[in-house]
């Protein structure tokens, strides 16, 4: 949808199933900034995500990808849970629900669906 930016993932992975593939995108704290500046950092990123899947980027760099189901998936180190469930839980509610996005995922050929996970972890 968007064809200026480049999705950066942090990895890309085969995912729990053989028609699932993961993007994956690593977050790591703590955040010394704004909190609201980091989110909208962050909600870029997906967004990058999500157009690379439609678009055709990923099946491109990982053709097995291609047809499959994709997860975005957030892994998040030392973040502010509550800040960050809140807005990964409207962001994924939400995407799909904006007429571009809705109608790029219905027909893009190179993907099979497109879900979101996000987990939460500190490192000490």
């Amino acid at each position: 949808m968007n064809d200026q930016s480049v999705a950066v993932v942090d990895f890309v992975a085969k995912g729990d199933s053989p028609d699932q593939w993961k993007m994956v995108l690593v977050e790591e704290g703590p955040w010394a900034s704004d909190i609201e500046k980091q989110l909208r950092r962050v909600q870029e990123r997906l967004y990058q995500c999500v157009d690379a899947a439609l678009d055709g980027q990923l099946a491109e760099k990982f053709p097995e990808s291609s047809g499959k189901e994709i997860v975005i998936q957030l892994d998040c180190y030392n973040l502010p849970r509550e800040d960050v469930a809140e807005f990964f839980d409207n962001f994924s509610h939400g995407v799909f629900l904006i007429s571009d996005y809705k109608k790029a995922l219905k027909e893009s050929s190179f993907v099979n669906g497109i879900r979101f996970e996000v987990n939460f972890d500190s490192i000490h």
